[in-house]
């Protein structure tokens, strides 16, 4: 989680110059002043503000939360409309949104806007979710009233009982067209995303290193027992692994334990992934629970998990070492913020623990969790503790690729670049780190995905694999986000950075949000889920049969991994396993 602080200095532009959508002529505004004056306050004072500004000579007004409520209308600001409406009537409201401050992992700032009868039983025109990232966006949002209002009866509000946060709104207005107009004349703001046009340029280019970058070339030469070619041999070559780390974060107990959707989890994760991750088990306070009477089983869980992993050949990450503010260490960690050399100390013994139990166990680890926006040790400890602990890593378990990890959008270009320096500062300094996670939540707005390339770009320029570790959505239409799934995941790809991706959960019953990619509580599928499939299972997968030729060879280009290849003459059967890297293969096969 994080708190960042945009400023104004992104406001690099007046909202004239910026791309917009106008109204069309003959509205008639339903406030008797400018719509951000307009704008109160409404209730529940000391958990909200509302501060006005001038920037650029652009009239700004920014919304902070300063404490959840119980609903989203605990907090809220209002304006209440001057003018009368009309049932039929068609109005327009039109605004700039922009997140200031955030404390979620997709880097947005949400709201609600409704447009409602003033009093009870607030009857609604129009409900609409919003998210914004640090970028304007502008929203348009046409509706038809439901019901007459005189003037004084109808609002509009935007709901603030979020997690604490802070948002600004610019260029607020509201038109009423009466019968005018129709509601299909409207500008009507559509959720969507850089780069989903089916021409879009990065599509053909990705397709096209997908080629290049994750298969190669597999021959299969068969001969008799006195070496000479065997034509008209057939040939089987199946694939059993993706080379490519295809995972899910997972609940230890959950691959553990039976029990009717215990045994669907287990077979979904054997279906669908070759690679997890422990969503919370080996954190440190979870973990560190685990040892005692009443937590034993978290760390029994663990085990018993990591056999059934194991019996069916998954690679497993470990998360995490280090996640460096209090809110996410032991409460008795906190104890020892004025004694740094015990609290070193203490850290330096976590991570011996957990990756000395771990060692064998898992192919690499996230190091360092969230180090721009979690710093409250290396506020303490200065960041050359981070090389320190990275250090201690190895030494407890020598074999596993040594990770750091965030959650930087691609749109946030302070916390990427933030990351980009952390990144570096280790590397200057000598820690032997192997990797990078690029989180990947994505909020209600879908990302660029050029900016998601260029993202890449940037973090793939220190030469380390990448992973993205974390990846959900709050995409709320699911056509809208399976297709935004099917971008995200040939972009990633196609990148030759990256080397591995995990969803953070994969079903709605156990997950953060309950906002899975791939299955609601009940086990239906959503659309995403075909995606994953038809992309995973299907279209980079390699299965293949044919006929070796008369020089007894038989060529095929295959995704890279591990296959079993059979070759059948007669009675004669030949199988072998073998695996497929980029730089090709040639194998003999000998027939007795």
């Amino acid at each position: 989680m994080k708190k960042i602080s945009l400023g104004l200095a992104l406001l690099l532009l007046p909202f004239t110059l910026l791309a917009q959508t106008p109204p069309p002529a003959g509205g008639k505004s339903l406030f008797d002043k400018p719509g951000l004056d307009a704008l109160r306050l409404d209730n529940q004072k000391d958990k909200g503000t509302l501060d006005r500004m001038t920037v650029k000579g652009q009239e700004v007004v920014r919304l902070t939360t300063l404490a959840v409520g119980t609903n989203a209308w605990d907090i809220q600001v209002d304006a209440v409309c001057t003018s009368p409406v009309k049932a039929g009537d068609v109005i327009l409201c039109q605004f700039w949104m922009r997140a200031d401050q955030t404390h979620v992992e997709s880097g947005e700032a949400k709201s609600e806007f409704d447009f409602e009868r003033n009093g009870d039983p607030w009857t609604k025109a129009s409900t609409i979710a919003l998210a914004a990232g640090p970028k304007w966006k502008q929203y348009s949002i046409a509706f038809t009233a439901v019901e007459d209002l005189d003037a004084g009866q109808s609002h509009i509000c935007f709901r603030m009982g979020y997690q604490p946060q802070a948002f600004d709104l610019a260029g607020l207005t509201l038109l009423d067209y009466g019968t005018s107009k129709k509601l299909s004349d409207m500008p009507q703001t559509k959720i969507g995303y850089e780069g989903m046009e089916e021409d879009a340029p990065w599509r053909k280019a990705a397709q096209d290193r997908i080629e290049k970058l994750r298969k190669g070339d597999l021959t299969v030469v068969v001969k008799d027992a006195s070496g000479q070619p065997v034509s008209g041999a057939t040939v089987s070559v199946r694939m059993k692994k993706q080379a490519f780390g295809w995972g899910t974060a997972v609940v230890a107990q959950k691959l553990a334990t039976a029990g009717d959707d215990n045994d669907q989890y287990q077979k979904e994760v054997e279906r669908l992934f070759n690679r997890i991750v422990f969503e919370n088990d080996l954190k440190w306070g979870p973990w560190e629970d685990g040892a005692s009477n009443t937590g034993y089983w978290r760390r029994q869980y663990v085990m018993d998990a990591l056999r059934w992993l194991s019996d069916r050949h998954f690679d497993v990450r470990g998360h995490n070492m280090v996640w460096g503010s209090w809110k996410w260490l032991p409460t008795s960690m906190k104890q020892l913020q004025g004694d740094p050399k015990a609290l070193e100390a203490a850290i330096e013994s976590r991570i011996a623990d957990v990756g000395g139990a771990m060692k064998g166990h898992v192919i690499e680890w996230d190091v360092v969790n969230e180090p721009v926006p979690e710093h409250d040790l290396t506020d303490i400890l200065g960041k050359s503790a981070m090389v320190t602990w990275y250090w201690a890593a190895r030494k407890a378990d020598p074999t596993a690729l040594l990770f750091v990890n965030d959650y930087p959008s691609p749109d946030d270009a302070g916390h990427l670049d933030g990351y980009d320096q952390d990144i570096q500062f280790l590397l200057d300094n000598h820690a032997p780190l192997q990797g990078v996670g690029l989180q990947g939540h994505v909020g209600g707005s879908p990302w660029s995905i050029p900016s998601l390339l260029s993202a890449l770009d940037k973090l793939g320029a220190h030469g380390l694999p990448i992973e993205i570790t974390e990846y959900d959505t709050d995409i709320k239409d699911d056509q809208l986000d399976a297709q935004f799934f099917r971008d995200f995941l040939t972009a990633v790809f196609s990148h030759p950075s990256v080397e591995g991706f995990l969803m953070w959960g994969f079903w709605d019953g156990a997950h953060w949000h309950h906002k899975a990619p791939l299955f609601n509580q009940d086990w239906t599928p959503k659309p995403a889920e075909k995606v994953y499939e038809d992309l995973v299972l299907h279209d980079w997968w390699t299965n293949a049969d044919g006929a070796t030729d008369t020089q007894g060879s038989y060529f095929v280009r295959g995704f890279l991994g591990d296959y079993e290849v059979t070759v059948t003459q007669g009675t004669q059967t030949v199988t072998v396993p073998v695996q497929l890297g980029k730089e090709g293969l040639t194998l003999p096969v000998t027939l007795k």
